[in-house]
């Protein structure tokens, strides 16, 4: 990594770590200067490839198990040529408001009871009885997006804790923004 990108990366999170502390932080601008670097040089690197380009993310969190920071992509070829099978027990288990509850819980409070996810699924009713409970958690264990600690102990796998908020921050930005609409021209770097 370029001293340039390292110090782009560290402003960046003294940024983020900035945002973090007012109550409700401003939304990114979709023509967001830390990241139109990034989106140029994923164009500049498909042109120099003769490729169809890069998707890819990044993040920085303070959860209460601690600070996560990632940054990855994948090339369109690879992404278009893979096997997305592979993917339809992790998007159906979040596709269920339940355990996207209980999801919501772990990140929020990091390992939690079987009692705090019995709560968080709001407490007695249909969704909420023990056989519910264990069959969501049984999904989310399935799909690797949770982990059992002992018995009744419960936390978010920490391998997918990036990936996972990546979706649903895509998936939010996905049902509440407007449109994006056709594609656009990137303006040029400064």
């Amino acid at each position: 990594m370029s001293e340039e990108r390292f110090a782009e990366l560290e402003a960046r999170i003294a940024r983020l770590e900035g945002l973090a502390d007012t109550a409700d932080p401003p939304r990114r601008s979709p023509e967001s200067p830390s990241l139109m670097g990034v989106i140029h040089e994923m164009r500049r690197q498909a042109e120099k490839d003769n490729g169809s380009g890069t998707v890819g993310y990044v993040g920085a969190v303070r959860l209460p198990d601690g600070e996560r920071f990632w940054a990855r992509e994948l090339p369109l070829s690879e992404l278009l040529s893979a096997d997305w099978a592979r993917v339809a027990d992790i998007l159906e288990s979040l596709g269920s408001q339940p355990r996207l509850a209980l999801l919501g819980a772990l990140v929020r409070q990091g390992r939690c009871t079987r009692a705090d996810l019995q709560e968080a699924l709001g407490g007695d009713g249909e969704q909420t009885t023990s056989g519910q409970l264990y069959h969501h958690l049984r999904a989310l264990q399935s799909a690797r997006l949770i982990k059992q600690r002992r018995r009744g102990d419960y936390e978010f796998a920490p391998e997918a804790v990036s990936q996972v908020l990546t979706i649903l921050t895509a998936a939010l930005n996905l049902a509440t923004d407007p449109p994006l609409g056709p594609p656009f021209d990137l303006p040029e770097p400064e």
